[in-house]
């Protein structure tokens, strides 16, 4: 399937949730998140906040037990012209929309370019969480089109994990139109499974 169809059927699919289904599915990837994946290995975890109106993925619920029972040094994307900077992510940490409903913290002197940040982490275990609409069995991923994330992911060293977090199971079909520049998945969770490829 072409990555333009994909995106159009996911995007529908996941608006076609109700509030209750989306909340157990986000639910269901905490759990299993938690409970196969060692956590407690990475820092920093990179990660994203929840495009609402779109449906995405509750993460709110996974930064919550990270900062109980773990004590990663967190960050968050935010989207700067045609890249993303990556910022430190604290309980204090004020996060705006911006124009596309995204929410982010302030570029301060911490935020760092992708290149920067793999650079200050060159020793230690990273995990970047990746948002998508749909996922296919070989770790590709469909996200919105952009590509600002394998632009980030590009610069990642051998102890960076990528994984996905999704609202459904793999497709039952090879992404068709994948290219060089794209950045494929170590695991992806899902409600019912870690995917490993």
């Amino acid at each position: 399937m072409l990555k333009k169809d994909i995106r159009q059927i996911y995007t529908q699919k996941r608006l076609a949730l109700s509030p209750s289904d989306w909340q157990k599915c986000s639910q269901s990837v905490h759990d299993i998140l938690f409970s196969r994946i060692m956590m407690h290995r990475y820092s920093p975890i990179h990660i994203f906040l929840p495009i609402l109106r779109n449906n995405e993925l509750d993460t709110h619920l996974i930064i919550s037990t990270l900062r109980k029972d773990f004590s990663p040094d967190l960050f968050l994307p935010i989207v700067k012209e045609n890249e993303l900077l990556h910022s430190p992510y604290t309980s204090t940490t004020l996060v705006l929309k911006n124009k596309w409903e995204i929410e982010e913290p302030p570029i301060t002197n911490d935020t760092l370019t992708g290149q920067e940040f793999f650079e200050k982490y060159a020793k230690e275990d990273i995990l970047i969480l990746v948002p998508l609409l749909a996922f296919d069995k070989n770790g590709n991923r469909v996200g919105y089109g952009k590509g600002y994330y394998d632009s980030f992911l590009q610069y990642a060293h051998p102890n960076t994990t990528i994984m996905g977090l999704s609202l459904f199971d793999a497709l039952e079909e090879p992404i068709s139109d994948t290219n060089p520049s794209d950045i494929a998945m170590h695991f992806c969770v899902s409600p019912g499974k870690v995917w490993t490829f």
